[in-house]
């Protein structure tokens, strides 16, 4: 789903380039990270130049430091709470979990390879990176629903009064082309129809500047997306793969549609959709994250020692990509 993609990036991209920076300074070669007290006179090797004037690795680990380190710091002190509060109460998450969790994560991708590849093109997060942040996210989920109760007749109860969110649904994968009039989309359909490569035709006719430059590629979405037009997804689910449907008007203009696949997306078995439902009811009934997570730093008596001269601190709990918190 091309805007559940767009969203997750750009969630991301917000919580997570100052991490992504302050990782690339840390750790370059032959340095750590700076003192801001040292010497401005410290080895450091040139990075960039213009006129006579040179920028070194130095200065950029000292302004990277000084804007980002904050943020970092944050980060780890709120791990660090939310793992002592974890070992306290007995709390583990397993690795099954988290497989679990990165699977939810990668729906509107075409393959697990691609969302990887997103995310480090987007922010530079390798899987070892988000695999951490979604442990970390679970783990606290876990401290803080530990003591509520959630009644039987509570998940029966919500699962009835929401029947769409546990249906199976079908996915398709699709490729459409945007053109402006009735006419241009007719040329289109001919043109494609005729042994035209769709990727090629979608590049050089289609005005959907987020799929034209990707072969119109839409990837998988949801039989009812609502992001996507109706007029398209009932398209869709009448062709055949491979079949290339006549155009349809949308609010932008008209659309020549082409089922590349299709997929039965089914629901975990009753048993796994009760342990969810047990779950997201118990969050809703507890703290805000952003909160617990702060009554964890008080309780464990966290503090920022020379943080407010060295970055201006605040305790604010760090957000989280895998939560968008």
């Amino acid at each position: 789903m091309r805007n559940v993609k767009l969203l997750w990036g750009i969630i991301v991209l917000l919580t997570g380039v100052g991490l992504v920076l302050f990782r690339i300074a840390i750790t370059e070669p032959h340095a750590s990270v700076p003192d801001p007290s040292a010497s401005s006179g410290e080895e450091s090797r040139i990075v960039a130049k213009i006129g006579d004037k040179v920028i070194t690795s130095e200065m950029v680990r000292q302004k990277v430091y000084s804007k980002y380190g904050l943020e970092v710091l944050n980060q780890m002190v709120d791990h660090l709470a939310i793992q002592l509060e974890a070992d306290d109460r007995g709390l583990r998450v397993e690795e099954k979990e988290i497989a679990a969790e990165l699977t939810r994560m990668q729906q509107g991708y075409g393959s697990e390879e691609q969302f990887y590849q997103s995310m480090k093109e987007q922010v530079g997060m390798t899987r070892e990176e988000l695999h951490e942040d979604v442990y970390f996210k679970l783990l606290v989920e876990k401290a803080a629903t530990s003591d509520i109760v959630v009644g039987e007749n509570e998940i029966s109860d919500y699962i009835k009064q929401n029947p769409e969110e546990f249906a199976d649904t079908e996915q398709l994968h699709l490729q459409f082309i945007l053109n402006e009039t009735l006419e241009q989309a007719n040329r289109t359909y001919q043109l494609a129809t005729a042994g035209g490569d769709f990727a090629t035709l979608a590049r050089e006719r289609s005005l959907d500047i987020n799929t034209a430059s990707e072969g119109g590629d839409l990837g998988w979405i949801e039989e009812n997306d609502p992001f996507v037009s109706p007029n398209i997804l009932k398209t869709a689910k009448e062709l055949t793969v491979g079949e290339i449907g006549q155009p349809v008007q949308t609010e932008s203009g008209y659309a020549v549609v082409k089922l590349l696949d299709r997929k039965e997306d089914k629901k975990s078995d009753p048993e796994a959709i009760r342990e969810s439902v047990r779950k997201q009811l118990a969050l809703q009934k507890a703290p805000a994250i952003k909160d617990y997570i702060l009554a964890l730093r008080d309780k464990w008596k966290a503090s920022l020692i020379g943080a407010d001269s060295e970055f201006g601190a605040s305790p604010t709990p760090s957000p989280s990509p895998a939560s968008g918190q």
